[in-house]
Protein backbone atom coordinates (compact mmCIF):
# COMPACT_ATOMS: atom_id res chain seq x y z
CA UNK A 1 0.00 0.00 0.00
CA UNK A 2 2.84 2.43 0.76
CA UNK A 3 4.21 1.84 -2.74
CA UNK A 4 0.80 2.68 -4.26
CA UNK A 5 0.63 5.90 -2.25
CA UNK A 6 4.20 6.85 -3.18
CA UNK A 7 3.51 6.33 -6.90
CA UNK A 8 0.17 8.14 -6.80
CA UNK A 9 1.53 11.06 -4.81
CA UNK A 10 4.49 11.57 -7.17
CA UNK A 11 2.28 11.27 -10.24
CA UNK A 12 -0.55 13.43 -8.94
CA UNK A 13 1.77 16.17 -7.62
CA UNK A 14 3.42 16.31 -11.04
CA UNK A 15 -0.04 16.65 -12.56
CA UNK A 16 -0.90 19.52 -10.21
CA UNK A 17 2.29 21.29 -11.19
CA UNK A 18 1.45 20.88 -14.87
CA UNK A 19 -2.06 22.23 -14.28
CA UNK A 20 -0.71 25.25 -12.45
CA UNK A 21 1.93 26.06 -15.08
CA UNK A 22 0.80 24.60 -18.40
CA UNK A 23 -2.56 22.93 -18.97
CA UNK A 24 -6.06 22.04 -17.77
CA UNK A 25 -7.45 18.73 -16.42
CA UNK A 26 -9.03 17.44 -19.61
CA UNK A 27 -5.98 18.16 -21.76
CA UNK A 28 -3.69 16.42 -19.25
CA UNK A 29 -6.01 13.42 -18.95
CA UNK A 30 -6.47 13.26 -22.72
CA UNK A 31 -2.70 13.30 -23.32
CA UNK A 32 -2.21 10.36 -20.97
CA UNK A 33 -5.16 8.33 -22.26
CA UNK A 34 -3.96 8.91 -25.82
CA UNK A 35 -0.58 7.50 -24.70
CA UNK A 36 -2.38 4.40 -23.40
CA UNK A 37 -3.41 5.02 -19.80
CA UNK A 38 -6.88 3.72 -18.96
CA UNK A 39 -7.65 6.98 -17.14
CA UNK A 40 -5.93 10.31 -16.55
CA UNK A 41 -4.73 11.53 -13.15
CA UNK A 42 -7.44 14.16 -12.68
CA UNK A 43 -10.31 11.76 -13.25
CA UNK A 44 -8.56 9.15 -11.07
CA UNK A 45 -8.24 11.64 -8.20
CA UNK A 46 -11.90 12.55 -8.60
CA UNK A 47 -12.77 8.87 -8.10
CA UNK A 48 -10.61 8.58 -4.97
CA UNK A 49 -12.04 11.81 -3.54
CA UNK A 50 -10.12 15.07 -3.60
CA UNK A 51 -10.43 15.58 0.15
CA UNK A 52 -8.72 12.19 0.64
CA UNK A 53 -5.95 13.08 -1.83
CA UNK A 54 -5.40 16.41 -0.05
CA UNK A 55 -5.41 14.76 3.41
CA UNK A 56 -2.51 12.49 2.38
CA UNK A 57 -0.29 15.50 1.79
CA UNK A 58 -1.91 18.76 2.94
CA UNK A 59 1.15 20.95 2.26
CA UNK A 60 0.91 21.21 -1.52
CA UNK A 61 3.46 22.99 -3.72
CA UNK A 62 0.60 24.62 -5.65
CA UNK A 63 -2.66 26.05 -4.26
CA UNK A 64 -5.02 24.43 -6.78
CA UNK A 65 -6.16 21.28 -4.94
CA UNK A 66 -6.42 23.04 -1.57
CA UNK A 67 -8.69 25.68 -3.07
CA UNK A 68 -10.78 23.09 -4.89
CA UNK A 69 -11.47 21.21 -1.66
CA UNK A 70 -12.10 24.45 0.25
CA UNK A 71 -14.74 25.30 -2.36
CA UNK A 72 -16.43 21.91 -1.95
CA UNK A 73 -14.99 20.19 -5.02
CA UNK A 74 -14.60 16.73 -3.55
CA UNK A 75 -14.59 14.65 -6.71
CA UNK A 76 -17.13 12.29 -8.18
CA UNK A 77 -18.67 11.41 -4.80
CA UNK A 78 -19.60 15.07 -4.30
CA UNK A 79 -20.68 15.56 -7.91
CA UNK A 80 -17.84 17.93 -8.84
CA UNK A 81 -14.05 17.90 -8.74
CA UNK A 82 -11.73 18.36 -11.69
CA UNK A 83 -14.82 17.42 -13.69
CA UNK A 84 -18.58 17.61 -13.10
CA UNK A 85 -20.55 14.39 -12.66
CA UNK A 86 -24.18 15.25 -13.39
CA UNK A 87 -26.54 12.74 -11.84
CA UNK A 88 -23.54 10.70 -10.66
CA UNK A 89 -22.70 9.84 -14.28
CA UNK A 90 -19.51 10.16 -16.27
CA UNK A 91 -17.01 13.00 -16.24
CA UNK A 92 -18.04 16.21 -17.99
CA UNK A 93 -15.62 19.09 -18.66
CA UNK A 94 -16.09 21.94 -16.19
CA UNK A 95 -14.79 25.28 -17.50
CA UNK A 96 -14.98 26.71 -13.98
CA UNK A 97 -12.01 24.58 -12.91
CA UNK A 98 -9.92 26.07 -15.70
CA UNK A 99 -10.90 29.53 -14.44
CA UNK A 100 -9.88 28.53 -10.90
CA UNK A 101 -6.49 27.27 -12.10
CA UNK A 102 -5.85 30.38 -14.21
CA UNK A 103 -6.85 32.62 -11.32
CA UNK A 104 -4.51 30.84 -8.88
CA UNK A 105 -1.68 31.06 -11.40
CA UNK A 106 -2.36 34.77 -11.88
CA UNK A 107 -2.35 35.39 -8.11
CA UNK A 108 0.86 33.36 -7.87
CA UNK A 109 2.42 35.43 -10.68
CA UNK A 110 3.01 32.26 -12.67
CA UNK A 111 3.82 32.76 -16.34
CA UNK A 112 1.90 29.88 -17.89
CA UNK A 113 3.04 28.26 -21.12
CA UNK A 114 1.51 25.52 -23.23
CA UNK A 115 3.19 22.15 -23.60
CA UNK A 116 2.62 19.51 -26.25
CA UNK A 117 0.86 16.29 -25.27
CA UNK A 118 4.19 14.49 -25.59
CA UNK A 119 5.84 16.91 -23.18
CA UNK A 120 2.99 16.56 -20.67
CA UNK A 121 3.30 12.76 -20.74
CA UNK A 122 7.10 12.91 -20.48
CA UNK A 123 6.93 15.14 -17.40
CA UNK A 124 4.44 12.82 -15.73
CA UNK A 125 6.72 9.87 -16.44
CA UNK A 126 9.78 11.77 -15.21
CA UNK A 127 8.05 12.22 -11.85
CA UNK A 128 7.74 8.44 -11.51
CA UNK A 129 11.39 7.62 -12.20
CA UNK A 130 12.78 8.21 -8.69
CA UNK A 131 9.93 6.32 -7.02
CA UNK A 132 10.26 3.37 -9.41
CA UNK A 133 14.03 3.26 -8.87
CA UNK A 134 13.53 3.31 -5.09
CA UNK A 135 11.01 0.44 -5.27
CA UNK A 136 13.32 -1.66 -7.45
CA UNK A 137 16.21 -0.85 -5.08
CA UNK A 138 14.14 -2.30 -2.23
CA UNK A 139 13.83 -5.59 -4.10
CA UNK A 140 10.63 -5.20 -6.10
CA UNK A 141 10.74 -7.11 -9.41
CA UNK A 142 9.96 -5.37 -12.73
CA UNK A 143 6.83 -7.45 -13.22
CA UNK A 144 5.57 -6.42 -9.79
CA UNK A 145 6.34 -2.78 -10.57
CA UNK A 146 4.43 -2.97 -13.84
CA UNK A 147 1.40 -4.44 -12.05
CA UNK A 148 1.64 -1.78 -9.37
CA UNK A 149 1.79 1.00 -11.98
CA UNK A 150 -1.29 -0.46 -13.66
CA UNK A 151 -3.19 -0.71 -10.39
CA UNK A 152 -2.13 2.62 -8.88
CA UNK A 153 -2.02 4.82 -11.98
CA UNK A 154 -3.88 2.99 -14.79
CA UNK A 155 -0.53 2.61 -16.62
CA UNK A 156 -0.92 0.80 -19.95
CA UNK A 157 -0.61 -2.99 -19.76
CA UNK A 158 1.83 -2.86 -22.68
CA UNK A 159 3.50 0.35 -21.54
CA UNK A 160 7.27 0.52 -21.88
CA UNK A 161 8.91 0.81 -18.46
CA UNK A 162 11.83 2.68 -19.99
CA UNK A 163 9.64 5.81 -19.96
CA UNK A 164 9.94 5.82 -16.17
CA UNK A 165 13.68 5.19 -16.32
CA UNK A 166 13.61 1.38 -15.99
CA UNK A 167 15.58 -0.57 -18.60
Amino acid sequence: MDAVVALQDAFWLAGEDLLYHHTNPWELDEALTAWGYDMGPCEAQDLVGLEKVLARQPDRPTPVLSRMVAEGRMGKGGGVGYYRYPGGGGAVIDPLIEDLILEEAWFGKVARSELSDEALVARMHDALGPVCARLLGKGMRKGELRSLLQTALHFPKTGDLSVVGIS
